[in-house]
């Protein structure tokens, strides 16, 4: 068997390391703070979408003390992006469950803590850069 050049041994080891350059060299790791009227926002989750003009998948993680944090392998890629962040809180009252379970089962009644403005009409747009990336949020329920 015949013993490659150190040419294309260099070439075959370069393209092996570009290989590994992929696409997560252009992802960002995002972590940060997020507090609703000036206290830790204590649970929910967070997840950046891409905003237009942005390839990337959504990008999202569980809020916890006020904090969250999204590893650099499951990160957005570099763009702009629309931010959405709920925290549903349980009302005291008990609900029927409706389908798919049996009847009289009854839940507790949670409501969106969040308002719209940061969730299901978000207004939350923020860039995310290749690398890490601390984003936090200040949220006021006014």
């Amino acid at each position: 068997m015949p013993r490659p050049s150190p040419r294309r041994a260099g070439l075959a080891l370069a393209l092996a390391l570009l290989a590994g350059c992929g696409a997560d060299g252009d992802r960002g790791s995002v972590s940060g703070t997020i507090a609703l009227d000036g206290k830790p926002l204590e649970s929910g989750s967070i997840n950046f979408a891409p905003a237009e003009g942005t390839q990337s998948p959504s990008a999202g993680a569980a809020i916890e003390g006020g904090k969250y944090e999204i590893p650099r392998d499951k990160g957005p890629m570099a763009g702009a992006f629309t931010v959405t962040i709920r925290a549903p809180r349980k009302t005291g009252k008990k609900v029927p469950a409706g389908s798919p379970f049996p009847p009289g089962t009854m839940v507790d009644e949670t409501v969106e803590a969040v308002p719209a403005k940061f969730n299901v009409k978000s207004e939350l747009r923020r860039e995310v850069k290749a690398g890490s990336n601390t984003l936090n949020f200040e949220l006021t329920s006014r």
